[in-house]
This record gives C-alpha cells, sequence and structure tokens, in this order.
C-alpha cells in the first residue's frame, strides 16, 4: 500500500498575508519550507504533490525537490478552484492528481505536526483502516471541559450536577486539520476526505497547533525560538 502526501498551498491567505511563504523564524520561505523539510526527513511515504496557484511557491519547489528521496509534484490549481468557498468541487478534484494508493492530506499550517508524529499516523492508519473497523482517518483534538452555548450548557446536565470533574465529561472532538488519510478511490467515490467511519486520531499538544490567525503564527514563531 503506498502512502502519498497532499499539500495543498493557495495563494491570497484572508487572515495572514503571504501566510504559507511568509519568513517563519529561520525559516526565509515561511511554514511551507519547515513543513517540506519534515516531509523529506519520512522513509515511509511513496511521494508528495503540492497543489499551488502561488508562482513564488512553483518556483521555490523547482529546485527544493531536488532533497527529496521520493518524487515531488507540482500541480497548477486551476483558478476556479482557488478560491476561498470551493472546498467541495476541490474534493473532486484532488484524486484525479493524485497517484493510487493512500492519500495523505496535510497543512503546512500545522508547523509542529512533524515527520515523527505524520508516520505515528500512517501506522495507525495500516492498523486501524486497512481491511479494520475503520474507513479512513482525521486528526483531532479532544476537548473535554465545560462547555456552553447561546441557550446555556451543553456539555453535561446542570440539573444532575452544576459543577463534575472534568474527566467524567463525555468528550467531543474538534477536527484540527493536521492530518486526513483516505483511500484515492474511496475518495473519489464519496467525493470527502473521510469516510463514514473516521478513526479519530487525538494529536498531541503540539501537534494540534493550527496557524489560522495573526496571533497564532507569532505564537507559533515563538514556540519555534525556543527549539520545540
Amino acid at each position: 500500500m503506498k502512502f502519498n502526501l497532499f499539500l495543498p498551498c493557495r495563494s491570497g491567505s484572508q487572515r495572514i498575508k503571504n501566510k504559507n511563504t511568509r519568513v517563519f523564524g529561520h525559516y526565509s520561505f515561511g511554514l511551507l519550507e519547515h513543513k517540506l523539510l519534515q516531509f523529506s526527513k519520512m522513509e515511509c511515504v511513496d511521494s508528495l504533490t503540492v497543489d499551488t496557484d502561488d508562482e513564488l511557491i512553483i518556483d521555490f519547489l523547482s529546485e527544493f525537490k531536488s532533497n527529496f528521496k521520493y518524487p515531488v509534484h507540482v500541480c497548477r490549481r486551476p483558478s476556479a478552484l482557488a478560491k476561498a468557498d470551493s472546498l467541495d468541487n476541490y474534493l473532486q478534484y484532488i484524486p484525479t492528481i493524485m497517484p493510487e494508493g493512500i492519500i495523505f492530506w496535510t497543512h503546512v499550517t500545522s508547523p509542529f505536526f512533524n515527520e515523527f508524529e505524520m508516520e505515528t499516523v500512517i501506522n495507525l492508519f495500516k492498523e486501524k483502516c486497512i481491511n479494520a473497523e475503520y474507513d479512513s482517518l482525521m486528526s483531532v483534538n479532544k476537548i473535554q471541559t465545560f462547555l456552553w452555548n447561546n441557550t446555556g450548557c451543553i456539555s453535561h446536565d446542570r440539573d444532575f450536577i452544576k459543577w463534575p470533574q472534568t474527566q467524567d465529561l463525555q468528550a467531543i472532538y474538534e477536527v484540527n486539520s493536521a492530518a486526513f488519510l483516505i483511500d484515492k478511490n474511496k475518495m473519489m467515490e464519496i467525493k470527502d476526505r473521510i469516510g463514514d467511519n473516521p478513526y479519530l486520531y487525538v494529536s498531541s499538544k503540539l501537534g494540534a497547533i493550527d496557524v489560522d490567525w495573526p496571533e497564532d503564527f507569532v505564537f507559533a514563531e515563538k514556540l519555534l525560538r525556543t527549539n520545540f
């Protein structure tokens, strides 16, 4: 079974200007360079596909891909699929550019979801999802705390007990987008990056960090400088 990394890098981030490529710590080509270096250390993947509409990224990869021991494919994303609201159509497009095997979809915005954790996820997929109980895998954050919405408490029944121990609460899981793994043919069939029964991989605290807002970028950069 082949495992093929997939990395989307759309230009024009709405919240952080040049998010993928702006200087990040000592990485002059930013989060992208950092993630590519992690990829280049992985021994258990068969290829990497980077899909982008950013000419700077295409130029950078033309030279940087020499650091890899496995094939690196650069696809130029169609302009119609480079919009923030085009994810459903994008899900149908991805299998058409990917090799046969398992698609491992991740993002540069998970800078501390490193090569070791990615390899852990691959091994878990082999155990849990190949001829087994689950049909896909995604990374999540486990939330087990007191939760409210605008109608009141949703984490527990306060008529029964007002402040239970948090470890006794029913856990819920937040998708953190560090990893989605699914067979290419399954993805093509259902037009989604997870199946009906995904295995929920609870990321490490560091691996769960998602750079989505300017303050996330600042925090992640400071964390990087502490040699995590």
